[in-house]
């Protein structure tokens, strides 16, 4: 590994088109963990029954209609 090159491209300042480009990256990168982590909570949620918040909460249909 080259650590001059890595130190060289930390300290450079990165044209408008290049940091917009990675932020692009970055913006995607977000994107696609935002994804698999909804997809992970859906599933997590979806495999167990949501229990009320107050003893006897779910048995009043006006609060369980709510969720």
């Amino acid at each position: 590994m080259n650590i001059s090159y890595l130190v060289y491209q930390a300290e450079r300042q990165r044209s408008v088109t290049e940091q917009r480009e990675s932020d692009v990256q970055a913006g995607q990168l977000a994107e696609g963990i935002a994804a698999v982590k909804a997809a992970v909570i859906r599933r997590a949620v979806g495999s167990r029954q949501q229990t009320p918040l107050i003893p006897g909460d779910d048995l009043i249909p006006e609060l369980s209609s709510r969720r």
